[in-house]
């Protein structure tokens, strides 16, 4: 087909992120996580970014409507390097951002034409979160796996040689709390993109490359039914 607009959500730990990054890479599109664009936005002083940065430094949530303008700006800034499309990681995490997104995107003549729920059981997210480490240096920021990715040396990042750590979301006293808003705010979102006609759910057990495997599927059957 042609303009692939793609969103990838699902519960904390479901693998998102890696996902994202695989199937960017593999079909050219571009990769599009909140928080990147969020430091985007903010170090290149644009109009969504300057409003943005007021709240980060008050340390306050972002509304819906900077964050939308911010993922807008983003969206447009990427079709001059990656004209093939995008895929959103981690963004819209509410019905409120969902709906902000598809009304911004209706006024380009636009829309998201394929959203991947990765539904993965919440015994592995529990296992795979417990298990993450992170590099803390924000300009690396590289991520593993105890278990499924670790690093060459234990404790130590591969990339900086910075010791990693854990993050405090991903401490086992915290991991509820985090499904728990997932279950409320997020999980929401696959009943309004299935009303949609665009929901694809992947099941998200198995290796990296099983999984990847099922979205490039579903990416492939978005072309041929165009």
């Amino acid at each position: 087909m042609g303009v692939k607009r793609i969103v990838l959500f699902g519960a904390p730990g479901a693998g998102k992120g890696t996902q994202a990054e695989w199937l960017c890479n593999a079909v050219d599109l571009a990769h599009l996580s909140t928080g990147d664009m969020l430091r985007s936005a903010v170090a290149n002083k644009t109009e969504v970014g300057l409003k943005a940065k007021s709240f980060m430094e008050a340390g306050k949530l972002v509304p819906d409507d900077v964050v939308v303008g911010v993922v807008v700006d983003a969206i447009a800034q990427s079709a001059k390097s990656t004209p093939n499309g995008y895929a959103l990681d981690g963004f819209p995490r509410t019905l409120p951002q969902a709906e902000a997104l598809r009304e911004m995107l209706a006024k380009r003549s636009e829309n998201i034409n394929l959203v991947v729920l990765i539904n993965t059981p919440e015994e592995l997210i529990l296992e795979r979160l417990t298990q993450r480490r992170s590099c803390p240096d924000p300009k690396c920021g590289a991520v593993y796996n105890l278990k499924s990715k670790p690093p060459k040396k234990a404790g130590v990042c591969d990339q900086c040689g910075k010791a990693l750590v854990q993050r405090n979301d991903d401490r086992p006293e915290t991991i509820s709390t985090r499904l728990q808003a997932y279950r409320k705010e997020t999980e929401p979102l696959a009943a309004y993109y299935k009303k949609a006609g665009v929901l694809v759910d992947i099941p998200g057990s198995g290796s990296v490359y099983e999984v990847a495997g099922r979205i490039l599927e579903a990416v492939a059957k978005l072309g041929r039914h165009a």
